[in-house]
């Protein structure tokens, strides 16, 4: 059976807003009830826990065909607990929730990855050096970034950005440890100590990884204490960007003058995770975390079966509790992207198999919900070829392709929409 690629074109705006921030001053009061916990260290998942772990998901990555959620069971001294994937009963129920239809998926994909399985990450780690965050929190931060470099394993790599209004390379991507710390700088505020450019700071991030060779995982680290008010580049770029490299971005806030909105919607729509602190003492244990959690997490795949806005509710039972962890996100297509859809064909045909009409309903829902969609459709075979006809396999892709473009126009689309 063959496939057809769809590239699905949308059209976004969006608009800056220029905003103030606080001159430097001490750490903030944390909220009542505060209390996180960071990963430090990795230990095998008992059979039945004394205590109730923690149970989440930390991040997502959607495709319009493909998503994957990234799961941790923590207990409550900060060990990642590993070996759950071993006992499959224990992942009891996953829905997935979209367009207010819940649908219980049972197909899911479950498979475990630790940091002993050696996977290369590409690691930007992107630090703001803006006024306000004064000569003491930044050469915290400094310390900080060195704790992350001594924690690095042998097969990933490190690049280290500052900013303030303007972004500064202070070391490529290295996998280096000792080269990487003697480009780090830990002078505090020397050279920096202006306005805020968060977005600007995640673009160099994402540039410093998005073209590297031989890594499994890019990721960016940003961390800020204030509101962006001087980039170059909005947020939805930087979402788009990060899309288009698969580079995931996870975002720290610090304090409560940061605009937690910003860079929660760029964690949640690159895959990422966030973390909202109060405390410069956090500064190593918050980055540690992040690292450990790139490092080792349950993964649970599957194909989601319509585009837009899903909640996703995964249920894990263990012998004395039950535990829950629910998640959003959206798997509607970006600008210029392609996906793989489920079209099929039998050999040497072109009619739409009935195995296809998932796809082409998809497609189809996709379209309505954004009447000004346009969608181009790309029929591929392989090169065998048995006839005379030299142009055998184009014609047949032609034809495939017109077969996708009739189906999807009389699910009620017009043809004129498809190219």
């Amino acid at each position: 059976m063959k496939k057809l690629f769809a590239l699905l074109f949308l059209a976004v705006t969006g608009c800056a807003a220029f905003k103030g921030e606080p001159a430097a001053e001490l750490d903030p009061i944390p909220p009542p009830g505060y209390a996180p916990v960071y990963v430090k260290n990795v230990a095998p998942m008992p059979n039945s826990p004394d205590k109730k772990p923690a149970f989440y998901m930390s991040r997502i990555e959607s495709q319009p065909n493909r998503t994957k959620l990234f799961v941790h069971i923590v207990d409550s001294a900060g060990n990642y607990l590993s070996g759950a994937s071993k006992n499959r009963p224990l992942w009891c129920n996953l829905l997935d929730y979209v367009n207010g239809r819940p649908t219980q998926i049972k197909d899911f994909k479950l498979k475990e990855v630790i940091e002993a399985d050696k996977t290369p990450t590409a690691i930007a780690l992107v630090m703001d050096h803006s006024g306000s965050m004064g000569e003491e929190r930044a050469r915290i931060v400094q310390d900080a970034a060195e704790y992350f470099i001594n924690m690095k394993k042998p097969e990933d790599a490190i690049a280290i950005v500052k900013y303030d209004n303007h972004t500064v390379i202070e070391s490529p991507l290295l996998q280096d440890g000792f080269m990487i710390k003697n480009k780090l700088k830990k002078n505090g505020l020397t050279g920096f100590g202006g306005l805020t450019a968060i977005g600007d700071g995640i673009a160099a991030g994402i540039e410093q990884v998005a073209n590297a060779s031989g890594y499994d995982r890019r990721a960016v680290l940003v961390f800020t204490d204030g509101q962006d008010n001087s980039s170059n580049i909005l947020r939805d770029s930087i979402i788009n960007l990060a899309k288009r490299t698969n580079t995931i971005v996870c975002c720290v806030d610090f304090g409560e003058n940061t605009d937690k909105q910003y860079l929660q919607d760029v964690a949640d729509n690159s895959g990422g995770t966030y973390h909202n602190i109060y405390s410069s003492k956090e500064f190593e244990l918050v980055f540690g975390d992040i690292y450990k959690k790139l490092k080792n997490f349950y993964v649970l795949e599957y194909t989601p079966r319509e585009y837009g806005e899903h909640t996703v509710s995964l249920k894990l039972c263990l012998p004395k509790d039950t535990l829950f962890a629910e998640r959003s996100y959206d798997n509607t297509p970006v600008i210029g992207s392609y996906s793989l859809v489920d079209v099929y064909f039998d050999i040497n045909k072109s009619e739409v198999t009935p195995a296809s009409a998932p796809a082409i309903e998809n497609i189809a829902i996709l379209m309505k919900a954004y009447p000004n969609m346009m969608v181009e459709l790309r029929g591929h075979t392989d090169n065998t070829n048995t006839t005379k006809d030299s142009d055998y396999n184009k014609k047949l892709s032609q034809r495939r392709a017109d077969a996708v473009r009739d189906a999807i126009a009389k699910a009620g689309i017009s043809a004129s929409r498809i190219q």
